[in-house]
């Protein structure tokens, strides 16, 4: 049989070095252990769940801001954005208003929400601290290089998913193998 028509291996089974693992796993690792420790300490030090904390950090370092620019760099739904500012609106950290001969309405930080803002921007770089204990200013420049590069994949990606979305929603396309039924 030439190789070819044979079953790909899997990484283990080739003897490749280690880096040749696929990244995305380790990555949502990472990620999934920084939430669960600064979002424990967001609420316990700032009374804010994970997801109020989420929404002042960027309201706080981009204010005033749309419900739509929110949900742009948050990538959260809408409907979801829209009660968690009214929750933090309701709590005197957020203040929704219109401004004149523009459309919509703007979300920025009241003084007590600025406050917030400032002990969870102090947070962050304690946690960041923490996080990045034991590496080199060489290190650092690196990984910064490499996110940059993942980042810019992953977006170019996530733009050829957008226009295959598109693509399939104008004109939906048959499986290979026929319908896939649940």
């Amino acid at each position: 049989m030439s190789d070819d028509l044979r079953e790909p291996k899997l990484w283990c089974e080739t003897g490749r070095s280690p880096h040749h693992r696929l990244q995305g796993p380790r990555l949502f690792k990472i990620l999934s252990m920084i939430r669960r420790f600064a979002g424990p300490q967001a609420r316990r030090e700032l009374g804010l769940s994970d997801f109020e904390w989420r929404v002042m950090a960027q309201v706080g370092d981009r204010a005033p801001m749309s419900l739509n620019e929110l949900a742009a760099v948050s990538a959260h739904d809408k409907g979801q954005l829209s009660r968690g500012v009214k929750r933090l609106v309701e709590a005197g950290l957020l203040v929704r208003e219109s401004r004149r001969g523009e459309r919509g309405v703007f979300i920025s930080p009241t003084t007590a929400g600025e406050e917030v803002y400032q002990r969870l921007v102090r947070l962050a770089f304690t946690q960041n601290d923490i996080l990045i204990a034991g590496l080199t200013s060489d290190e650092l420049k690196t990984f910064s290089t490499v996110l940059d590069k993942l980042e810019a994949n992953a977006q170019a990606q996530l733009t050829v998913e957008q226009d295959c979305k598109g693509a399939a929603e104008a004109e939906p396309a048959e499986h290979p193998k026929g319908r896939i039924r649940a």
